[in-house]
């Protein structure tokens, strides 16, 4: 990469974090692109070379926590097709878990910036709202999976993966804040313990994967 590249890729990261502590000091909507741009060093027309609004800059900066944690629910999509029995889906959750740990711990401060905007009005809280019930959807679907394979036991697909998400914000917004341990491992081994052990099937053989 040359000189002109390197320029270039420092001050999209400037106004990436200049954006993020403004957002975080003040909330999305009391931020302003003059105040990103004067807060990254470069000129309110600077930022329109790298972003096209306030918006989009947001979605970067939540896409960094919210596109590796869709791909860690595919991929453990994916394994949990092929797993024959409880050890299997037990193997694929902590995967789940490890990878979503990853996700925040590269990404803290946009993690709760999601947290923090998701509830606000507008469009920036529509779209994390969609996102999360895309995510709601989609482990949903799983859970609906492992059902019909007799792999966890019959229940409210729906509502189990709520209670699963949600206890999974929880844990993660108290992380972030310093609520609980540094490491999170053990936590997140505990969680899948829990809710493994819960929805644990004991009536029917499991269907082995179709192939």
């Amino acid at each position: 990469m040359g000189r002109r590249e390197d320029n270039k890729a420092k001050k999209r990261t400037d106004l990436e974090a200049a954006a993020l502590r403004l957002f975080l000091g003040q909330g999305f909507h009391a931020t302003t692109i003059e105040q990103i741009a004067a807060e990254a060093g470069v000129a309110r027309g600077t930022f329109y070379l790298y972003f096209d609004d306030k918006e989009t800059i947001f979605r970067t900066l939540v896409g960094a926590v919210l596109d590796p944690a869709v791909d860690a629910l595919v991929d453990a999509r994916k394994a949990l097709d092929e797993a024959m029995d409880e050890d299997g889906t037990q193997a694929a959750y902590l995967v789940l878990a490890q990878a979503l740990i990853e996700a925040v711990s590269q990404n803290p401060e946009a993690t709760l910036l999601f947290y923090r905007e998701q509830r606000n009005p507008g469009s920036v809280g529509d779209w994390l709202r969609s996102r999360g019930a895309q995510l709601d959807a989609f482990v949903a679907d799983l859970l609906s999976s492992l059902m019909v394979r007799g792999l966890i036991r019959k229940t409210d697909d729906r509502f189990v993966a709520l209670a699963i998400l949600g206890a999974i914000d929880r844990l993660v917004y108290a992380w972030l804040c310093g609520h609980l341990p540094d490491d999170p491992w053990p936590v997140a081994r505990e969680v899948v313990q829990l809710f493994g052990a819960a929805l644990v099937n004991t009536d029917q053989e499991p269907v082995a994967p179709s192939t």
